[in-house]
């Protein structure tokens, strides 16, 4: 049967799929504002073929190695914990060597599975770049919840999710909180922080990166999360 629907991008299906989380988890009058968006996103595309971002494991298949070191990617200096986080992610999925060279992360890879290592460095470091930023961005989170958080992200990515019972990585406590002068409304006493751990978060959003989900999808997934989890 034909249709005069165009075929749902990668775009169409991370709105379509934000769209579904609303309507199904929002809160408010965003159920009835997602399930109308909804209706006219499915009235413009067809979403009846798979989705084009259903991709393999990033590290599926057969990586060789080489003798020679030669550069993957770059790292700024001030992201030592993506730099690292790639690192780990290719020596340990594929055992290919690498080495730090200034800001230059070298592995010890043939052609053809270079010019692979370099497309999984870069999904990888794109996607943590802006998670990172956006989940730094969200009030009321110190510099130990982005930790983990980066963390959480890694073990997702990884499939490495702790055991259960496993005690999950410490948290920063909130300040203790100061004695409330008279007329002040005790509410001003306490910052918000997320009902959820960072480092849960940081693990389902983990999983999709290895899977190539697009970034959009994963920031609106974040989004929503944060703005659920948040008190």
């Amino acid at each position: 049967m034909k249709t005069s629907l165009k075929p749902a991008d990668s775009r169409a299906w991370a709105l379509l799929r934000k769209l579904e989380t609303l309507a199904d988890r929002g809160v408010d009058g965003e159920k009835a504002s997602a399930r109308k968006k909804l209706a006219r996103l499915k009235a413009r595309f067809d979403f009846t073929r798979p989705a084009p971002d259903d991709a393999p494991d990033l590290f599926a298949g057969r990586f060789r190695r080489s003798k020679k070191a030669m550069a993957v990617f770059s790292f700024e200096s001030h992201e030592l914990d993506v730099a690292n986080s790639v690192k780990w992610a290719i020596e340990s999925a594929t055992r290919i060597p690498c080495i730090f060279r200034g800001g230059e992360l070298l592995a010890e890879a043939e052609p053809a599975t270079l010019k692979r290592l370099s497309h999984i460095a870069a999904h990888i470091a794109q996607c943590f770049r802006a998670l990172i930023s956006q989940f730094a961005a969200v009030d009321g989170l110190s510099t130990r919840d982005r930790c983990v958080f980066v963390m959480g992200l890694y073990d997702g990515m990884m499939n490495e999710k702790r055991e259960a019972g496993q005690r999950l990585p410490s948290r920063a406590e909130p300040g203790r909180k100061k004695k409330i002068k008279k007329g002040t409304e005790p509410g001003h006493a306490r910052k918000p922080m997320l009902d959820i751990h960072p480092y849960s978060i940081g693990l389902s959003l983990g999983k999709q990166i290895r899977f190539s989900a697009p970034l959009q999808h994963l920031s609106s997934e974040l989004e929503m999360a944060t703005r659920k989890q948040l008190s």
